[in-house]
């Protein structure tokens, strides 16, 4: 005997989508026993294309909620002369595949402990990417649907899964429990409804499973900004995050809701420091409406909760594993970091080739000319080369020589391994917690005393100290060692920058070299290096290292002779 369904779609400003939505009710399979359609103060010809399909056409003000529009039709299902055992919502902006509600019929027939069922939602109008089968909640918030973006349908989902909600566009569920439920949340006006409906059933104790051979298209218009409404307005972002939280405060376990509370709070302001560095003002500031009116509804929020919590029956640990992990926001992070990393390398690579092309044009006989016209030659004869970073090193002499400079330089800091210590610097600290203490600390014991902030080289030193296991004396040898390389290379850069100034064709590269490694030097032959080590040739930081001089807080430092500023120069 075929199971009697009703129809329950709700409308508002539609008349875009109707049309193709009324045809894909009229082609199921699985036709529904009768319809009640909800308009909710349109102002298109929504209400004349319902009327010309539908015997009852319910008429609501536009500031009716999608939570108020379904609980009325379920008032008026429950007082139908035989009411219906199962209800199928529809949007006005979603069509269902002929074979939606059947398959659905069928799939209630197969799992009878089903009490909810939900369809695989792709998206309208490409047709083939799929946006949901079935919903749940990150610990942030996140709405998770484990599916990637723009994921397209090939089966590889297409199995019956228990979820903790569906989307409400294609839903199918028992009349009697949406009743016990008590319908809808009137706190929740269009979006996150869903996912409070399934949460509040997994935790009474009833199953909502997922039907992926049953298809829903849907446009998304609230979600995507194309439907605007007094209930969302403009700030869409703001509606989402407002839902989530409230979703999650309401439906989570009890007794955490003040834990919760000062989570969110630290929550939002993390996000809102990554919506300002990705140059989106607006969402921040959505996010912290949101929280603003969590904190001005703590009261109906502690009512919802208990309200839930005479409903709540079923055991923990089954509805803990609907819900994603809680690590899975973070792996949402780094896969984030690294998007962003391989665009912004991606970004560099173009520009270094467009730079690289625009000096071989500038000076033909450079190497990037000759460069260009050897990959130009490859790709006209199609014979593969070996074009490593080896091969590119010791094919350029300028590069070549640059690292021998290098070398030698590093040779000729060699007395600089070991501990650290001299009579220019003062003591380097035992242990890295040393600077930073002195980096973190409000008063320092100069003299009388000082409030003054800690000299900028602390942070740095501290940070590499910390990275080679805490070992100050290392930190100071490898800025040493490094230093003299470090200093090339920035030198040879900026006088590159220089010598475009003057001319378009830039320095020779032997004026470059020359230039760069003089600057390099200068430490060495101005004694400056020499003057940081003790008798014994072990190596002492120059007036770089001034962080490592102020690990010594019993005496102000002294200002150093020109020799070690010009030191300080060259490291810094």
């Amino acid at each position: 005997m075929q199971a009697s369904v009703a129809l329950v779609l709700v409308s508002h400003n539609g008349a875009g989508w109707l049309p193709t939505v009324i045809d894909g009710i009229r082609n199921q399979q699985a036709p529904v026993s009768f319809a009640v359609t909800i308009d909710t103060g349109s102002t298109d010809r929504s209400v004349e294309i319902l009327e010309e399909t539908f015997a009852q056409v319910v008429k609501l003000p536009a500031s009716t909620t999608f939570a108020d529009a379904a609980n009325e039709a379920l008032r008026i299902l429950h007082q139908a002369a035989q009411p219906p055992e199962w209800i199928w919502f529809l949007h006005d902006d979603s069509t269902p595949d002929p074979h939606a509600l059947a398959t659905l019929l069928n799939a209630a027939e197969e799992y009878p402990e089903a009490d909810i069922l939900g369809p695989k939602i792709r998206e309208w109008p490409s047709l083939r990417r799929m946006l949901e089968l079935g919903v749940s909640i990150s610990v942030t918030g996140n709405r998770e649907t484990g599916l990637e973006r723009g994921e397209y349908d090939q089966g590889q989902h297409d199995e019956v899964r228990r979820v903790l909600a569906v989307n409400t566009a294609g839903m199918l569920i028992r009349r009697e429990v949406l009743e016990y439920l008590g319908g809808f949340d009137k706190h929740l006006p269009v979006l996150g409804t869903d996912m409070d409906l399934g949460w509040r059933a997994a935790n009474a104790g009833f199953t909502t499973i997922a039907v992926p051979d049953a298809v829903v298209f849907h446009v998304e218009a609230a979600h995507r900004g194309v439907r605007k409404t007094q209930l969302t307005g403009r700030r869409i972002h703001y509606q989402e995050r407002r839902a989530a939280l409230y979703t999650l405060l309401v439906n989570g376990r009890p007794g955490t809701l003040a834990l919760w509370m000062v989570r969110f709070f630290f929550q939002t302001l993390w996000r809102m420091l990554g919506f300002v560095l990705v140059r989106d003002p607006g969402a921040a500031l959505d996010d912290l409406a949101a929280l603003g009116w969590i904190y001005g509804h703590t009261g109906q929020i502690m009512l919802a909760k208990r309200r839930r919590r005479k409903q709540a029956h079923a055991d923990k640990d089954t509805v803990k594993a609907l819900l994603p992990p809680p690590w899975l926001p973070y792996r949402h992070g780094l896969d984030f970091v690294s998007d962003v990393a391989t665009a912004v390398t991606l970004q560099a690579s173009d520009i270094a080739e467009r730079r690289q092309m625009a000096q071989a044009e500038a000076d033909p006989a450079s190497f990037a000319a000759k460069r260009q016209a050897e990959r130009a030659q490859l790709e006209e004869d199609e014979i593969p080369a070996e074009t490593g970073w080896l091969v590119r090193l010791f094919t350029n002499p300028v590069a070549v020589l640059l690292v021998v400079v290098g070398i030698l330089g590093v040779i000729g800091a060699r007395a600089a391994l070991g501990g650290v210590a001299g009579s220019g610097l003062g003591p380097t600290p035992q242990n890295v917690g040393d600077w930073w203490q002195l980096q973190f600390e409000s008063w320092h014991a100069l003299s009388q005393g000082t409030g003054v902030p800690a000299p900028p080289h602390v942070f740095p030193l501290a940070v590499l100290a910390t990275i080679l296991g805490g070992n100050p004396s290392l930190a100071v040898t490898a800025v040493m060692l490094l230093s003299f390389p470090i200093a090339l290379g920035g030198a040879w850069r900026l006088l590159r920058v220089a010598g475009r100034l003057i001319s378009h064709l830039g320095a020779p590269r032997w004026l470059l070299l020359w230039g760069a490694t003089a600057y390099a030097l200068v430490p060495y032959v101005s004694g400056a290096f020499g003057d940081g080590l003790n008798r014994r040739g072990r190596g002492e930081g120059g007036a770089a290292l001034a962080g490592a001089r102020c690990a010594r807080v019993q005496r102000p430092c002294r200002r150093p002779p020109l020799a070690l500023r010009l030191w300080h120069l060259v490291c810094c």
